[in-house]
């Protein structure tokens, strides 16, 4: 059984590997042989027909939910960073 890189980005991209396991849950990776002979695990997704449509775009879109759950990630990062000794003020803001 093989399997291609559909994903563009992926520095496989465009190659036919041997498959020696396909996880039962297709969110678990793929587990492959490479040319040179080394296993890999690839995300199954990537090698799925529809990761081929993936393109980067001139400008990022995300709806205001996704933009929360990021700031909500970064901002403990951010608040222990420390600038000439002052703690950092950042401001958020969505715009719709």
């Amino acid at each position: 059984m093989t399997a291609t890189v559909y994903y563009p980005f992926h520095p496989l991209h465009g190659r036919e590997l041997g498959v020696t396991s396909r996880p039962r849950h297709p969110e678990l990776p793929v587990t492959v042989v490479d040319e040179a002979g080394f296993s890999l695990r690839i995300p199954a997704w990537m090698v799925a027909p529809e990761a081929a449509h993936y393109q980067l775009a001139d400008q990022a879109t995300l709806d205001a939910q996704t933009l929360r759950a990021l700031a909500a990630l970064l901002m403990p990062l951010l608040d222990d960073g420390m600038s000439g000794g002052e703690r950092l003020n950042h401001t958020w803001e969505v715009v719709p």
